[in-house]
């Protein structure tokens, strides 16, 4: 079985019976399910929102499934990837191993096979960001809930750009981040001032500890955490 989680997955399908159908059934496990007809589309909306884990297709029009991918690990290496196919040829199955995917499902689904796969997505992704990220042996962030916790009692409920600039450095533990990367992960698309970073990280410092949140001069910035 699979446990309530608050991921976002991407599922990418151009049937529309079916698309709609795995969707109705994955939706209780994720905090948000996007849905896109081809690559095309799905390159779309991971360009824009929030993506943990993908599960796509290959044969789509437009851009077919594996080239939605390439150009998903030219970004990322690590996104979590299940394709879903009702062809298991063994060119596929090649390119499926050298685009570091987790599993290889054909259709139609096994449920079983399915949870199998997602769970290991959720462990994977655990892994690499635990739920709990404690910044001093006081202070904590509850990733699930995108909250600082003091001590047992004061919480602190972090706006959408505090949360990311947190997730950015933490992820990103024991090296500076560079005003480049910090741009493209808490702004996106838009611009970032150097008085909106300068605000954002005075408010940050003052929820997390001044000196937790390290400044590298015309660089970037780094996280020093304890735990």
């Amino acid at each position: 079985m699979l446990k309530r989680t608050n991921y976002n997955l991407l599922y990418v399908e151009d049937e529309d019976f079916t698309r709609k159908i795995a969707i109705s059934y994955l939706k209780p496990y994720f905090a948000n399910v996007f849905e896109a007809r081809d690559g095309e589309e799905a390159l779309d909306i991971y360009g824009i929102e929030r993506v943990d884990i993908i599960m796509t297709d290959i044969e789509m029009p437009n851009m077919d499934g594996l080239e939605f991918c390439r150009r998903v690990r030219e970004k990322s290496r690590s996104i979590p990837i299940i394709i879903t196919t009702a062809y298991t040829t063994t060119e596929y199955l090649l390119e499926a191993v050298g685009l570091n995917l987790i599993k290889y499902l054909v259709k139609p689904m096994d449920e079983d096979a399915m949870f199998e796969a997602l769970n290991i997505c959720f462990e994977q992704l655990e892994s690499e960001h635990p739920n709990i990220v404690y910044i001093s042996p006081e202070i904590k962030l509850d990733n699930f809930n995108k909250v600082i916790i003091e001590g047992d009692k004061r919480v602190t409920h972090l706006t959408k750009y505090q949360y990311k600039f947190l997730d950015i450095l933490i992820k990103n533990r024991g090296r500076v981040v560079s005003y480049e990367e910090i741009e493209s992960s808490v702004w996106e698309d838009r611009y970032m001032s150097s008085d909106a970073l300068r605000s954002l990280v005075r408010d940050v410092r003052k929820i997390v500890g001044k000196d937790r949140i390290v400044n590298i001069s015309k660089f970037g910035y780094r996280i020093k955490l304890d735990g």
